[in-house]
């Protein structure tokens, strides 16, 4: 960081516990694929930057979770698979947070079920949802929770990390970069000569013998060669929230073109933010003419583009105002105080009824930060 903070009494020392997705063979850090991990690297480089301690666990064996967790006696611990959360009863944390970077469909009845099965069940712990997007926000409060117990965190990236140039080496073509699947529909573009793709193959449609298949990137050549493009193309059916590439597209100032699903957080009305509705999804010539238009006015606005995402999703800008929120929370644990007084009230969600703290007094902490 271009400056690093020691902790003050207003900003206190804390300890983190952050459980990754534990999908072997991805590690934390990751080498090559793997957004999550590489995102839960990035909150433990920042977060140790301003003075905290972070211990990552990345396993999927509940017994090693829970005896980790409660060896390092943490303040604040931060869940980001959700298939885990039944270690959480299990867990002493004044804070305890979950994240979803899965991208469910959004208002279908699966989601108010997932929601349902693996949180609801741990309201009386006092868990807190960090959610990607004020969409997904919505969907948890009309499950029950309340507003003062959802917050919106958006995911970032490490700027610093990526090299710059302007102009790029490969002014007149886009790169379509990630894991390679039916959500991600790489295989609708490839006779699009403009594009190249790079991700881990995961699709049969997909011919990898193309010459615009350029295998998987580590990501020490992610580092090095993303801002080599004019435009990132990402037409995915669901998303949690923008896709984390493209944020890095963004601070190595590169155009976007992405579906309705990858926009969340985005400035749509921005010249470089090319939005492809889903009814045109499988109009080849349009999204090709659609990648040519947007790559012309990317090149033109190359370091304003660069300087939206730093502004917006630089984990420079977004760790701290994390660290400062969790600090409240922790402040404000019941670890800390008594409860407040409940009433019985329930919400009807998805043809059941589940129980909710609605009637709770609305904490001051606004839900978005």
């Amino acid at each position: 960081m271009s400056e690093i903070h020691t902790p003050t009494p207003s900003q206190p020392s804390l300890t983190w516990a952050l459980i990754g997705q534990a999908y072997a063979p991805v590690s934390i850090p990751p080498k090559g694929y793997g957004a999550v991990e590489s995102i839960i690297w990035d909150y433990k480089t920042y977060l140790q930057q301003l003075g905290h301690k972070v211990v990552v666990i990345n396993t999927g064996d509940k017994r090693e979770i829970i005896t980790a967790v409660n060896r390092c006696r943490p303040d604040v611990v931060h869940l980001h698979q959700y298939p885990l959360s039944g270690v959480l009863n299990k867990i002493r944390a004044p804070v305890k947070i979950f994240t979803s970077h899965s991208g469910h469909e959004i208002s279908r009845l699966a989601s108010y079920r997932l929601i349902a099965k693996h949180f609801m069940p741990y309201l009386k712990d006092g868990l807190f949802i960090f959610v990607l997007s004020p969409v997904w926000r919505r969907c948890f409060i009309d499950c029950g929770y309340h507003p003062a117990e959802v917050f919106v965190t958006l995911n970032g990236a490490d700027h610093r990390r990526f090299q710059f140039r302007n102009p790029p080496l490969h002014a007149n073509r886009g790169i379509y970069l990630g894991n390679i699947t039916g959500n991600k529909r790489q295989h609708l573009y490839q006779t699009i000569d403009s594009i190249d793709f790079a991700g881990p193959h995961g699709d049969a449609r997909f011919e990898q013998t193309r010459a615009n298949y350029l295998g998987e990137w580590s990501r020490e050549y992610l580092y090095a060669h993303l801002s080599d493009y004019a435009n990132l193309v990402i037409l995915s059916r669901v998303e949690a929230a923008a896709p984390l590439v493209v944020l890095e597209a963004l601070v190595c100032g590169l155009g976007v073109v992405v579906s309705e699903a990858a926009s969340v957080n985005l400035d749509t009305k921005l010249p470089w933010v090319t939005v492809i509705p889903e009814q045109k999804i499988t109009d080849i010539d349009f999204v090709a003419g659609e990648i040519a238009r947007n790559r012309a006015i990317a090149l033109r606005h190359r370091e304003a583009i660069r300087q939206y995402g730093i502004d917006n999703f630089s984990w420079e800008n977004l760790i701290p105002r994390y660290a400062g929120l969790c600090a409240k929370l922790r402040a404000e644990s019941p670890h800390n105080r008594p409860p407040p007084p409940r009433k019985n009230c329930a919400i009807r969600c998805a043809g059941c009824v589940i129980s909710c703290r609605r009637c709770r007094a609305v904490s001051r902490w606004s839900p978005v930060i």
